[in-house]
């Protein structure tokens, strides 16, 4: 990890407890003692440790980015230094005053952003709704009456065994991966592809009004650039009813 420069935010909340798997993904986690589980009255959980393996389970390998934390019920905590773990879709930031890093509960967060050079990314938690009613942090792309969001994960491929630059052998490789949904307050998440035709599928009553604009404005949708100029056009023409 490289090194964490001076930052001013603290964080309210409480900690989420790792389970086993933590632990076979490097992951150690050990009680506060009684110095450092109250800070100021408003911070309780288990301190987390990370070893250098576990660095390609994140969307960012190499360091920690300034970023800012939104909590559902409306605190926000600028001046972060936070790593998105899209491994297990979970977010970690570091706390300076104790010296520890943690993992932020997810059920309490609503949002975070964190920069990327000169562009701001934000990321909101929604609820996918399965069997499991999973909730899953979400990059927002293009927010309108309806959204473009994106899910980072890190995919676990099995390979022949290998000696990595460590003279560990391995047997698994790590890579990043991400798929798109649009989003309606109404309809929640739906899987979708960066193309015209699963554009068209999702609003099949306006299909033929919708090709018509796509060709008046000489737009391809193949990529987020344009999937985010398709959506913002039909939401001007009032075609996402």
């Amino acid at each position: 990890m490289s090194s964490l420069i001076k930052y001013t935010g603290v964080i309210l909340g409480v900690l989420l407890a790792f389970v086993v798997q933590a632990q076979e993904m490097g992951i150690d986690t050990y009680e506060l003692n009684s110095e450092s589980n109250n800070l100021q009255g408003k911070m309780l959980g288990e301190v987390i440790t990370l070893d250098a393996e576990v660095n390609t389970y994140f969307l960012y390998p190499d360091d920690w980015v300034p970023g800012s934390l939104k909590f559902t019920n409306g605190n926000v905590f600028e001046d972060l230094r936070i790593r998105y773990q899209a491994f297990t879709d979970e977010l970690i930031t570091y706390n300076k005053n104790g010296r520890f890093l943690y993992q932020i509960e997810k059920e309490l967060v609503e949002s975070f952003t964190f920069q990327d050079g000169s562009q701001s990314r934000k990321f909101v938690r929604l609820t996918k709704n399965n069997n499991q009613q999973t909730n899953m942090y979400l990059e927002e792309l293009y927010k309108g009456t309806v959204s473009l969001m994106v899910n980072w994960y890190i995919y676990e491929q099995s390979v022949s065994p290998y000696k990595d630059k460590n003279g560990i052998t391995r047997a698994v490789e790590y890579h990043l991966r991400k798929d798109y949904y649009l989003y309606t307050e109404q309809d929640g998440l739906t899987k979708i592809r960066l193309s015209r035709a699963a554009l068209l599928s999702r609003f099949p009553e306006n299909q033929r009004q919708i090709r018509k604009l796509l060709r008046q404005n000489k737009l391809h949708v193949n990529n987020e650039f344009t999937m985010v100029n398709a959506l913002r056009l039909l939401a001007e023409n009032n075609l996402t009813e």
